[in-house]
């Protein structure tokens, strides 16, 4: 997500909780999202266990299909939304929204600089309207440094801007995100949505609005992007959350900011030399990447990056061989407003995006009743849906957030 006029851009990182005992091994299981409100297991096949010595461990698949398992259609759905909270607090009306949709996921949007103490009590709260089945939610920030760090005051450090980090040793940046995803490990928050991978030409510079304008570009060149965004997902991966990599196929280039146009178009092109930070981040394990919502007219013409599925699946799942979890850039963006919010769900979904990020809650509802409504009636849709909502939960389990 780019910067906004109102004061945010998207971006994150995941939270330290407690797991429980070690669960019984089990084989995979099916459950349709045809079914009833409540779901069924079938056990087929051989277990899905790790042995280490006498003790069997539930590896993060099987911990996923039982959560999976155990959930309701409703709940299974609400894996795929991550909706807005303020930073500042929640009301106990969003909370009551957030729960009645079984959103499985928020981001903190706006900044605050109440210190890491006051974001944890503001999370605590959303957490518990989101727990599902057992199942925590992600609870992601933009805080990337410079003008994209949402959260600052006490026990927060101020984090340079991405071209000033690009100045930094690799091996010394990795120590330096280990300390500041630390901080926003402390406040709850388990999920960056950090770090930027995208190219801005040293002859571009502050002319391109969503990323070079605000200094969010670590570099003018593959080469040191790569660099660095590698040291980036590894200090955050050491402190025990999750980063997410951005804006997939790129923005350096962008003719304008996706938060506030319609129509915005960049040339990176399949096999293109920028690329080469996202590859980098798959490589470093990056267990999230967003999505534009940017056009590629050298890609496919006229189609939103986060509505292709030559984009999201050709080449994030199959060319870079990304296996973790898609979440989509703000579907509540200028970008995309000429659609309704049914089709920006189902289209996303359709591309293979695992979660669809909004700003603007006005699209909960109407996302989820989508999903719902043709999850009745299209099996191949359906099939989709599932192997969404288990990327998400087996992203989950391994970051601890299942008990």
């Amino acid at each position: 997500m780019g910067v906004r006029a109102g004061g945010f851009a998207v971006a994150a990182a995941l939270m330290l909780v407690v797991t429980t005992g070690t669960l019984p091994a089990d084989a995979s299981m099916t459950a349709n999202f045809a079914d009833s409100s409540t779901a069924t297991t079938t056990t087929t096949g051989s277990t899905a266990t790790t042995i280490t010595g006498s003790t069997a461990t539930p590896t993060p698949g099987t911990i996923a299909a039982k959560a999976y398992a155990r959930m309701t259609r409703a709940q299974r759905v609400g894996q795929l939304l991550m909706a807005a909270v303020p930073s500042t607090g929640s009301s106990s009306a969003l909370r009551a929204k957030l729960a009645d949709n079984r959103v499985g996921n928020v981001i903190l949007i706006g900044e605050t600089d109440a210190g890491v103490t006051a974001v944890a009590e503001v999370v605590a709260p959303v957490r518990r309207a989101t727990t599902e089945a057992g199942v925590l939610p992600y609870v992601a920030v933009d805080q990337e440094g410079g003008y994209v760090q949402h959260l600052s005051g006490s026990g927060f450090s101020r984090i340079p801007t991405a071209l000033h980090q690009g100045g930094i040793a690799p091996s010394t940046l990795r120590s330096d995100w280990g300390r500041w995803a630390r901080q926003l490990r402390r406040s709850s928050v388990n999920l960056d949505l950090a770090p930027v991978a995208d190219v801005v030409p040293a002859s571009i510079g502050r002319s391109n609005e969503p990323i070079g304008r605000y200094y969010r570009e670590y570099g003018h060149t593959p080469s040191v992007v790569s660099s660095h965004v590698g040291a980036v997902v590894r200090g955050i991966r050491d402190a025990g959350i999750g980063a997410t990599v951005k804006h997939f196929p790129g923005l350096g280039r962008a003719t304008g900011n996706t938060d506030t146009m319609a129509g915005v178009t960049d040339p990176t092109r399949r096999g293109d030399p920028f690329l080469a930070p996202f590859q980098r981040a798959v490589d470093a394990g990056a267990p999230m990447v967003m999505v534009s919502t940017a056009i590629y007219p050298n890609i496919r013409a006229h189609i939103i990056g986060a509505f292709s599925r030559f984009i999201v699946t050709r080449m994030l799942r199959h060319d870079l061989g990304f296996s973790g979890v898609i979440v989509s850039d703000s579907l509540t963006a200028e970008s995309v407003r000429s659609r309704s919010y049914a089709d920006r769900a189902t289209r996303a979904l359709d591309a293979g995006v695992d979660i669809l990020l909004v700003t603007d809650n006005a699209a909960v509802g109407p996302m989820r009743s989508a999903i719902v409504s043709r999850l009745k009636t299209d099996d191949v849709f359906a099939g989709r849906v599932k192997a969404a909502v288990m990327k998400v939960l087996t992203a989950k389990a391994r970051a601890g957030l299942i008990s």
